[in-house]
């Protein structure tokens, strides 16, 4: 959607794995007189991070540029029209979702459905309807004010999306407004309370640890035996190695954060 409307070129996945691992800011465009730049975000059902560390992705980068003096005009949720059933994951990412964008900002929220060539037209308005109508769904979200749109990856109905979306008046999501305007830890926040980060971190932490212990006594044995994949577990082990530098600073990210805003 976003390298359709912007001229971007940012990754897309078309296999099972998550291909957006980072917060990604697209080319600015001009649409309707207005300068749009879009905003990609991994889901939070990504395969690779965790619910905890997707969410601190999002809430920072919001927190950053809210700082700066920057809202969104809206939130687009893109969802698939062939998805026959919604999960008790997808159920909860969506509850995380609401949460972070708060019910006052619901009405900036414009649910896509896209896949639209893969399914017959009176099946896909069916399952529409459901979505519209099952609290399961996106109901709430659309007794809030959310809308919901097709998209049949075309120029002209990501243009038409937009100017939608350009329409609306811009506002602090509720993330932005409990981290920024109410300093509080996103621990603290509707959209992180009950996440564990630091405990999530510190399993991750312990994972890498134990990691590192094979990998050193494989290759204490490859030593001893002269073996050729040595170089394999060498560079296997760097890897595990920058992944546990990582999970440790972000503990300490963490730590410091809570710190600066206990001594303010």
């Amino acid at each position: 959607f976003i390298n359709l409307v912007s001229d971007s070129k940012l990754k897309v996945g078309h296999g099972l794995e998550s291909c957006t691992s980072e917060v990604e800011v697209a080319l600015p465009f001009m649409l309707d007189g207005k300068m749009v730049t879009l905003v990609d975000t991994p889901g939070f059902n990504d395969t690779v991070k965790t619910e905890a560390e997707i969410l601190w992705l999002i809430a920072d980068f919001l927190a950053v540029t809210y700082k700066q003096g920057r809202t969104l005009n809206g939130v687009i949720y893109l969802t698939r029209i062939t998805d026959t059933r919604m999960g008790g994951i997808g159920r909860k990412n969506l509850r995380l979702f609401r949460k972070l964008c708060g019910d006052e900002t619901l009405k900036s929220v414009v649910i896509i459905t896209n896949m639209w060539g893969d399914i017959k037209p009176s099946i896909g308005a069916a399952r529409e309807r459901e979505m519209t109508n099952s609290n399961l769904f996106f109901k709430l979200a659309f007794e809030k004010g959310a809308h919901m749109m097709q998209h049949d990856n075309t120029v002209e109905s990501a243009h038409r999306i937009i100017c939608k979306i350009i329409g609306f008046s811009s506002a602090p999501l509720r993330i932005q407004q409990n981290m920024v305007d109410e300093r509080k830890l996103l621990t603290k926040t509707g959209a992180g309370h009950g996440l564990k980060a630091e405990p999530e971190l510190e399993r991750q932490a312990e994972q890498h640890r134990a990691e590192l212990a094979d990998l050193r006594s494989s290759m204490q044995e490859l030593l001893e035996a002269k073996d050729a994949k040595l170089q394999e577990l060498t560079e296997s082990l760097r890897d595990v190695q920058a992944e546990l530098a990582k999970a440790q600073a972000e503990i300490q990210h963490l730590r410091e954060n809570q710190g600066s805003v206990k001594a303010s």
